[in-house]
């Protein structure tokens, strides 16, 4: 990030990084779709929060319009010379890959406050995502809207944005309710204090892949 914000990082570099966290992002949406029924009994039982948590899910796949955030990410791709075959269907590096299998993992096998222990995650997103959005605006000549894919997510991670509550506060709020209610069953091992850390760990995994194999243009 030090070579990013400093204009350093070479275009292969962040082609690397972004076709790796292209498929990862596309199949992290389609994930939370899918936590939806899998939590299902706890946002009925906690109805007040049904809402602004069926919202999250629904502006990922519609807003700005259909496919949402893939619209998007495909937009920023571009500006970097990637097309959408080489990030959607093209096969992610091993290291690339990690994330996506990790969070694979807990969507579907993880107790409910294993999941929003890792969902902590998400508002660091959205700083990481306006030191990105910063970098390419100032250093490598993107414009606003081709950095579109980092500006809508270091609103839409953090802050209130279009009379939606940001991901950040809305993952924080749920995972106080799951605390209160004394939903803590975890698998041995996964604590929510790991589920949080190992996603940075295995963001740094991809970022130091992107450094060590630049993807070539």
């Amino acid at each position: 990030m030090t070579q990013l914000r400093e204009g350093r990082l070479p275009l292969p570099c962040m082609r690397r990084f972004f076709k790796d966290w292209g498929l990862f992002s596309v199949e992290v949406v389609a994930l939370n779709a899918f936590s939806y029924y899998v939590h299902l009994p706890f946002f009925i039982s906690n109805y007040d929060l049904l809402p602004a948590f069926t919202e999250k899910i629904a502006e990922e796949l519609i807003a700005p319009k259909p496919p949402g955030h893939t619209l998007i990410l495909l937009e920023t791709a571009q500006a970097l010379g990637l097309s959408r075959h080489e990030v959607l269907e093209q096969p992610a590096s091993a290291a690339g890959r990690a994330i996506s299998d990790y969070c694979r993992r807990i969507f579907q096998d993880g107790s409910i406050i294993e999941l929003w222990g890792m969902h902590v995650y998400e508002q660091t997103l959205g700083h990481w995502s306006k030191q990105w959005e910063e970098a390419l605006t100032s250093r490598y000549g993107l414009s606003k809207q081709q950095a579109v894919y980092f500006t809508a997510h270091a609103e839409a991670d953090l802050v209130q944005h279009d009379g939606r509550m940001g991901h950040g506060p809305l993952n924080r709020m749920i995972l106080q309710r799951i605390l209160e209610q004394g939903l803590t069953a975890k698998k041995l091992g996964y604590d929510p204090k790991y589920c949080a850390f190992t996603m940075v760990d295995l963001q740094s995994v991809m970022e130091n892949n992107a450094i060590e194999n630049p993807y070539p243009t």
